[in-house]
């Protein structure tokens, strides 16, 4: 792996959310995936998991694909983020459950919801208390991972 795949990725990112807007009016990149990336990094000095998290909402809020993530950044990498993605269909109880299989996918996830809910001022009392919710389903569903 290159040395500069972290630069690679976060300069790619960047470019990718570039003019996105969170909830707040703050700048996406800068409000919540630079913040999830360096939360990360603070429990894990992985390039790959690194890389995945600055990736994480590439495929999902972005117009980039599994197969440009594949091309550029790896399989190891294009595959962590893609596991980290919503495949579009909510599971029965109304949540839309990505493939989490690895730790490092669900460290990720759950940091990434844990940056959403600091965000959410802007968010309806309903949807703070949905959101709050289907996090606490996805923590208890993905500790149940570890048994």
């Amino acid at each position: 792996m290159k040395e500069s795949i972290m630069v690679d990725a976060f300069l790619f990112a960047k470019q990718k959310h570039k003019g996105q807007l969170d909830d707040e009016g703050k700048d996406y990149f800068e409000a919540h995936v630079v913040k999830v990336r360096n939360a990360v990094a603070e429990l894990n000095s992985d390039k790959v998991v690194l890389c995945a998290a600055i990736l994480h909402d590439t495929i999902e809020d972005t117009d980039t694909t599994y197969e440009e993530l594949l091309k550029i950044f790896g399989k190891e990498i294009a595959d962590l983020v893609n596991e980290l993605t919503h495949e579009g269909k909510a599971d029965e109880h109304g949540y839309y459950f990505p493939r989490l299989k690895s730790k490092e996918a669900i460290m990720i996830k759950l940091i990434d919801r844990a940056s959403n809910i600091s965000r959410m001022n802007a968010w309806s009392e309903k949807r703070q208390q949905n959101y709050i919710k289907k996090t606490k389903f996805w923590k208890d569903a993905s500790g149940r991972k570890e048994e």
